[in-house]
């Protein structure tokens, strides 16, 4: 499915007046990029290994909003958010205003990650596989672990389960029992 994308070029201070001006005119959903720094309770509240570094603030944002209603018409609505911008710019700094019509492809969202997930070794003689890969170097001795992770946590590749492998190879004997209590995949007991 192909979809129309409209991206308003605006300022940061016009975002929530702008976003909320879109839903009087139909439009369900928006995409705001913008390069305000998080804030501590954002950080905390993530769960993300390292932060994107962002170039410094500037004061300017993109609104974006993607129309696939064919019963739409794009130009009367364009028109309309340029009436708006004319009225919030008596009030409120509204950058530019320009606004950029395009097409953007609907993509498989849920599944395009896995382009970006390649096999890897861990330790010596672990390699972490994703199912969809079929053939992967290794060496004799190899143990190969075959793991489809969905978007969910748990591939080995954190630097924390990476320390819990080495020190699991190193310490854990068969006479040894363990349990695995976490929100993953189960690797460190699969490993």
């Amino acid at each position: 499915m192909i979809w129309t994308k409209l991206s308003i070029e605006t300022t940061t201070a016009a975002v929530d007046m702008l976003s909320y001006e879109l839903g009087e005119l139909g439009i369900e959903g928006i995409e705001i990029a913008d390069h305000v720094p998080l804030s501590e309770d954002d950080k905390k509240a993530m769960y993300i290994d390292i932060l994107p570094e962002l170039p410094e603030d500037d004061g300017t944002a993109v609104v974006s909003c993607y129309i696939d209603d064919p019963l739409v018409d794009v130009e009367t609505l364009v028109e309309d958010i340029h009436k708006v911008l004319e009225e919030m710019a008596a009030y409120i700094p509204i950058g530019s205003g320009r606004i950029l019509v395009g097409k953007t492809e609907d993509k498989d969202w849920i599944n395009n990650w896995k382009e970006f997930f390649k096999p890897f070794r861990l330790e010596d003689s672990i390699v972490i596989k994703p199912t969809w890969i079929t053939s992967v170097d290794t060496k004799e001795d190899d143990i190969v672990i075959e793991i489809d992770p969905g978007t969910a946590f748990g591939t080995g590749s954190h630097q924390t389960t990476k320390l819990c492998i080495a020190q699991i190879k190193k310490y854990l004997t068969s006479e040894k029992r363990v349990l695995d209590l976490g929100c993953g995949s189960g690797i460190l007991a699969i490993i």
